[in-house]
């Protein structure tokens, strides 16, 4: 006479239990992966599954919010782009300006009609060279914009108020004073659209 094996005695697995077990395997999976309509599944069932859902570790919040704080800096440097850009053309337009009234100050004043003062032209000449490098340098920093917006905004509208009235007279003296007029528009609309972004990105997300 043989031993009796172990499980010999007991009832078989009941196929419709078996199927019923894999049907709900089936929908717990189907939650998991999302492709479960929401609200279409019962709340037993998402319950459950919640059960078999881990949550994100520590290390994974501090990983996606060190990428958020290294995000938001290039963000802002992109932004405020345009205006140092605008800033550093205006300074070149003035630093130009400048060069050639202290080298060509005379041929200015005989196209214009009027006398040549070599003292002022050169004087001149250096004020719109120091001006200009200055906007030139505060174009290098977002913090050091206003600067640049201050001094380049008013003058560079004055010049291009005063390029106007040589459009029939001197040409090129037309186009100098219209670059740095319109490189002054370009800067201060730049900087107003960054500044107001940045306002209203500050409020939404503050730090």
């Amino acid at each position: 006479m043989t031993p009796q094996e172990p499980y010999e005695d007991e009832a078989a697995f009941d196929p419709v239990e078996v199927a019923a077990a894999e049907r709900l395997d089936e929908e717990i999976a189907a939650v998991l992966s999302g492709s479960v309509r929401p609200g279409s599944a019962d709340s037993d069932l998402v319950a459950m599954a919640g059960a078999f859902r881990r949550g994100p570790s520590v290390s994974t919040y501090a990983a996606v919010e060190r990428r958020v704080a290294e995000a938001r800096p290039r963000r802002s440097r992109w932004r405020w782009s345009p205006a140092q850009v605008a800033a550093a053309v205006l300074g070149t337009v003035l630093v130009v300006h400048g060069v050639v009234n202290m080298v060509a100050g005379e041929w200015i004043s005989t196209s214009l009609g009027e006398p040549h003062n070599q003292h002022a032209m050169i004087d001149g000449g250096l004020a719109f060279i120091a001006i200009g490098a200055a906007i030139a340098v505060a174009s290098t920093r977002r913090r050091w914009l206003p600067v640049a917006v201050i001094v380049g905004v008013p003058l560079g509208l004055i010049m291009g108020g005063r390029g106007v009235h040589e459009i029939g007279v001197f040409a090129w003296g037309a186009v100098a004073h219209g670059a740095a007029g319109l490189a002054a528009i370009v800067l201060l609309v730049t900087y107003s659209v960054a500044w107001r972004y940045s306002r209203r990105r500050g409020r939404e997300e503050p730090v």
